[in-house]
């Protein structure tokens, strides 16, 4: 189930886009299925990160785009600064222990 309504979002090619906490893929994959898109998508559950890099293989094909996923902490992203040109971050709260 998508938790992310992407019809109202103004994703187009070219753009950067983070799903922080992505979870199996659904919204990354989401995302990536649209052409010219490089997404990057981190979770700290490695089985998670497991499902996305098959999902987002599988979505491969002859378009443009690129993807990448590593295990981070969402509190701490090893990305610099506006390297996104959005940011997904759905259902994550209530995982982080200090989230005030």
């Amino acid at each position: 189930m998508l938790t992310v309504d992407f019809e109202k979002l103004a994703i187009r090619s070219g753009m950067k886009v983070l799903d922080a906490g992505c979870g199996s893929g659904r919204h990354i994959g989401t995302v990536y299925r649209r052409d010219g898109i490089d997404v990057a998508g981190v979770d700290l559950n490695e089985e998670d990160l497991v499902k996305t890099r098959f999902t987002l293989k599988l979505t491969e094909g002859p378009r443009s785009g690129s993807w990448t996923v590593a295990r981070a902490d969402v509190t701490g992203l090893p990305f610099r600064d506006e390297a996104f040109d959005l940011v997904i971050c759905s259902e994550v709260l209530e995982h982080i222990h200090d989230n005030r």
